[in-house]
This record gives C-alpha cells, sequence and structure tokens, in this order.
C-alpha cells in the first residue's frame, strides 16, 4: 500500500489521511420571441451526439465602417460568444475564414437569394453551418444597444432573439454569457451554465496554506472566500448555491463551516471534537450529510443546515466518506472502507419530512478498481462519476457508470493523476483536477483545473491564476 501521507487523492484519502491522524493521536429590454414551436434538435445524452456547425460573424453595426471602436467591440463581441458556445461542448465554430466569401458577396450585393430575415440560408447551407448567429450594435448615447439573433439554418428558423439596451461596453462580455444560456437552453432544454460559479480549493504559492476560492465558470477570477493561515479543505456548494461548506483547521480541529455568498458571513456548523469534513447537501437544502468522527472511527452523520441535530446517517465498520445526495433525494453515495480498500456505495434513503432521512438499505457499486472516491451525482440522477486508482498504471483516472454500478466507462487514461469529478449544471460538461502538467517521467506535476464533455472528449485546462488547484465543484446556474 503507497503511502497515505504522500499525496491527496481526492476527499476519500483526505479524510482517510485524517482519520488515520486522528486515531492515532487520540458550494435588459423585451426579448424578440424565439419560434414556439423550434424542437429541441441537441441531445446531449444521445451517444451518436455531433457537435453543431456554428458560425458567429462579427457584429457589423450601422455605423461600423467609420466607427472604429463600435467595430472592435461588435469583433470582441462575436469572439467571446464564439468562445463561450465552443466551452459549452455543444458547438464546432466555423473559423471565419470559412465564411469571408460568403459575407464578402453579401457586402457587394452579389449574393444569392435572400431567405430568412436577409440571411441566405442555402449558402451558409452549402459551407456547413447549421447555427448561425449574426448581431448588431448601435450607440445610444454612452451606451450601446445590442441585437443578437440565432438561426437554425437546416430548420430556416430563428430560435433565440434578443435585444439588450443601455449596455456598457465594458459589459459585452456579460451580455453575451446571457444569450449563450439562451442559445444553450433553446437548443436542449435546459439550463445554460455561464452565470454559474465554480468552488474549489487553492495554493497562491507552494507554501501557501490551502484556501477556499469562488470563480466564475471557466476558473476566472477566482476570489478566495476563506483567510485563516491554516489549511481549508472539502468545499460544497448548496444546490440554490447560497452558501458553501468547507472544513477548516483554524481552530485547530477539522471543523465544518458554512459561508453565505451574498454576504460572506461564516459560522461553525460542526466543530465535534475529531473530524468534521466532507459536507453534501440535500436537494432541499435543509440539511448537510458530512463524515464525522466518534471513538476513532469515522461515519456518515447529517446535520440540519441551522446546525441542529446532528445524527447517525452511515455507520458501521471501516472508514465511510464521501458522501454525495442524488439530485433526485432517492439516493446517497458514498465511499466505504468496509470491505478492506475504498469502493463505491449506494445507499436508499427513507424521508420524514424534510429534515428527517434514514437508510433502508445499501448496495456496493464498484468492484474493479484498487481505490474508487468522490462519486458525483449527474444533475438527472441517472450518472455517477468517480476517481478510480488503477495500479496497473500507477494512476488515479476518471469513470462513470450508471447508479447500479452497470456501463462502467472510463473517462481518463495515462495523463497523470485525474480526481474529483464534477458535472456542469446542464450535465454535458465535467470539471476535475489533474496532475498532468507538467510532468517528467513518473514525476506527477502540480494539480490544477480541467474541463471535459461528459464522454471525456475535449480535455483542456482552466487557468485559474494559482499555483496549485484541486477538489473542483460545479455551483447551480442561477435563475434569473
Amino acid at each position: 500500500m503507497r503511502s497515505m501521507g504522500s499525496r491527496r487523492r481526492g476527499l476519500g484519502l483526505m479524510v482517510w489521511s485524517l482519520w488515520f491522524g486522528l486515531t492515532v493521536a487520540a458550494a435588459p429590454a423585451a426579448a424578440e420571441p424565439a419560434a414556439a414551436d423550434a424542437p429541441l434538435i441537441v441531445n446531449i445524452d444521445n451517444p451518436a451526439f455531433r457537435k453543431l456547425v456554428t458560425a458567429v460573424p462579427d457584429f457589423p453595426g450601422p455605423t461600423a465602417a467609420v466607427d472604429a471602436e463600435l467595430t472592435r467591440w461588435g469583433s470582441e463581441g462575436a469572439a467571446e460568444l464564439t468562445r463561450l458556445l465552443a466551452y459549452s461542448g455543444l458547438f464546432n465554430p466555423m473559423a471565419a475564414a470559412g465564411y469571408q466569401d460568403l459575407l464578402a458577396k453579401a457586402r457587394a450585393g452579389t449574393a444569392g437569394a435572400q431567405g430568412l430575415e436577409g440571411i441566405d440560408l442555402a449558402a451558409w447551407k452549402t459551407i456547413g453551418v447549421e447555427s448561425l448567429t449574426v448581431g448588431d450594435l448601435v450607440r445610444e448615447g454612452p451606451t450601446l444597444t445590442i441585437a443578437l439573433r440565432t438561426v437554425d439554418i437546416r430548420q430556416g428558423k430563428v430560435l433565440v432573439g434578443k435585444k439588450y439596451s443601455k449596455v456598457a461596453p465594458s459589459d459585452i462580455k456579460r451580455v453575451m454569457a446571457k444569450y449563450a444560456d439562451r442559445i444553450l437552453e433553446a437548443y436542449t432544454g435546459k439550463p445554460g451554465i455561464f452565470a454559474s460559479k465554480l468552488l474549489f480549493v487553492g495554493k497562491q504559492t507552494a507554501t501557501s496554506a490551502k484556501q477556499v476560492y469562488l470563480a466564475d465558470f471557466d476558473g476566472s477570477n477566482a476570489t478566495p472566500i476563506t483567510s485563516a493561515k491554516s489549511p481549508h479543505i472539502s468545499p460544497n456548494f448548496s444546490h440554490d448555491g447560497r452558501f458553501v461548506t468547507y472544513t477548516s483547521f483554524e481552530d485547530g480541529n477539522p471543523d465544518l463551516f458554512v459561508y453565505e455568498v451574498a454576504t460572506g458571513v461564516k459560522r461553525k456548523l460542526s466543530g465535534r471534537k475529531g473530524l468534521n469534513s466532507g459536507s453534501a447537501w440535500a436537494m432541499n437544502n435543509k440539511i448537510v450529510a458530512f463524515t464525522g468522527s466518534v471513538d476513532g472511527d469515522a461515519d456518515i452523520y447529517y446535520i440540519k443546515a441551522d446546525g441542529t441535530q446532528s445524527k447517525p446517517l452511515i455507520r458501521g465498520p471501516g472508514l465511510d466518506v464521501d458522501s454525495a445526495f442524488s439530485p433526485d433525494g432517492k439516493w446517497l453515495a458514498f465511499v466505504s472502507g468496509r470491505f478492506g480498500n475504498p469502493h463505491i456505495f449506494r445507499a436508499e434513503l427513507k424521508w420524514t419530512g424534510d429534515t428527517e432521512v434514514r437508510v433502508v438499505s445499501d448496495k456496493r457499486l464498484t468492484y474493479a478498481g484498487w481505490w474508487n472516491a468522490s462519486p458525483a451525482w449527474s444533475p438527472a440522477s441517472d450518472k455517477i462519476a468517480f476517481a478510480g486508482f488503477d495500479k496497473d498504471i500507477d494512476r488515479f483516472d476518471l469513470f462513470m457508470m450508471n447508479p447500479d454500478g452497470t456501463g462502467l466507462e472510463r473517462l481518463t487514461i495515462r495523463s497523470g493523476d485525474n480526481e474529483h469529478p464534477s458535472w456542469s449544471p446542464n450535465g454535458q460538461l465535467l470539471i476535475f483536477e489533474s496532475s498532468r502538467t507538467p510532468s517528467r517521467g513518473d514525476v506527477k506535476g502540480v494539480r490544477h483545473l480541467y474541463v471535459m464533455n461528459r464522454d471525456g472528449s475535449a480535455q483542456r485546462p482552466l487557468n485559474t491564476g494559482l499555483f496549485h488547484v484541486e477538489s473542483p465543484v460545479w455551483g447551480p446556474q442561477p435563475a434569473e
């Protein structure tokens, strides 16, 4: 068995290490309506899913030819919308070179017959574009009016149309994020992701204390919400995004805290002697499950969100950690060492009211792998992503399975350690931590955030500006 103190292996290893140490020591304007009968044409759960080819030409304005600033803002807006659509994992943006001839013909008045609202649908279809977004910018004093339309070329319909008034030039990217969310919802019927937040543990330097950070959906604008010169670990969001739970050693014991995002106010949720870590909010945000230790044994408890009524939920021989409520409220996934090495289990829950819950039965889900940890439910409660240790290649990798343990899929391989997956609000993407870069031979790199499509494709890094990042959690998409 490898040294548990050598590195963190997701939440399961962190809790195991802490538990071992304790025992030996003693989270605009009115819209232009989209076509009401537009079908949902992107099914991200379909195994045969293929990205839609999209084009977002630079947004012109009535005075763009003589207004350099307006031209620049239109170009920046189109580039940002293109970036967001690519990030979503649903769209494959066409490079501008692919449609420059078509635009040139339109400007010269030599384009073919115009179709929907002045758009030559046949020409765009011929070059392979399936979704086209066009826009106009107009100066209104010191602000802008931005009008955007997204046309599904195959159907010949405007799926999304929106006009934003009184937009400051500095807010163009924010407007593009709002509009990109509308595009995602129009095509999938599921909420967007671009107003959501990330939560993670980070270090500014190699010697810094671990702090909990909040950031935008792509890891940018990372801001610490903790500051004590002690380790802070295991953050999680409430399902409404209003609160964050995390464990801090600032009082000398691994205590569980609650932080209110809007006010910055924190309070201690559980400070029992021993371990208080690995929090998981129930979908109704009324109770929080966590791992606590009593007499040297680590089990799963739950507590009301106001800090009262702490009760055991999973108890038994061996370590019980990494609890995760399914979004439908029917199940609790967790990691148990009751049979030796840690494996993932699923408990069936019985609720009495909003704050009383008990386990009816449980089932072991994983048998392959030497060490399995950090289960994460998809938003639809139909998949569980998790990290598993492959002894043959000496690596943690990410896997996905059905809620009953069937349909096991491998998402990463031979790219450092990959751990702690978390789903995007629409279930299309997974964020995770990885030690893949930099790496020399068997030396694994510092951990950073990566994001990928739910099938494991398009794995790419996120830039948080921090030296080290781990334990990411993707928060909810806030309601408008």
